[in-house]
Parts: structure tokens; sequence; C-alpha cells
């Protein structure tokens, strides 16, 4: 009697880019040095690890972001100051 081997499956799961919540105003209070984390505000469905990169938009004085801890460090010193625009970008490393 002959036998057939079965070869093995792959299944390969399509990879789905990082999504972004709605990010609130970031407000930090002169005088306390502080921390805000972002990483709350990215997630991605494959549960790749995400790196989020700054866009190099210029910060209020005494502000600095932490990307290898996603998030951004206030020094308690820096004068009142304001930033926006389209600042982070998520990559999970997937094409």
């Amino acid at each position: 009697m002959a036998r057939a081997s079965s070869g093995a499956f792959v299944v390969t799961v399509a990879n789905v880019p990082p999504e972004w919540q709605v990010v609130p105003t970031i407000t930090f209070t002169q005088g306390i040095a502080s921390t805000i984390s972002i990483a709350a505000y990215v997630t991605d469905a494959n549960g790749d690890p995400l790196t989020i990169t700054w866009n190099s938009v210029p910060l209020p004085p005494g502000v600095t972001y932490d990307a290898g801890n996603k998030r951004f460090v206030y020094d308690g010193v820096g004068a009142v100051g304001i930033t926006t625009g389209n600042m982070l970008t998520a990559d999970d490393g997937r094409p």
C-alpha cells in the first residue's frame, strides 16, 4: 500500500499598518518637569513592535521627544510655546 506524504501548509498573514487614535493636546506646566507617553495612541493589529519617530517639527523650549520610550519629556524650565502639525510616524518594520 502506497502512502502519500503531506507537505506543510504555510499561511501568510497580510500586514496591517499601525493605526493611530486621536492624540489629545499635550500640555506641560511650566516649572514642573514631566513626561507624557504617546505609546497608547498607536496600535498594530499584527502585534508587531512599533517604532515611533518625530518628523523634526521644532518643539517648544525645554521639550524633547524620547523615541526609545515613545514619550515627550519636559525639563520644567522651558518657556511657553506651541507646536502644531503632523509630527509623529509609526512604523512596524513590515511592508
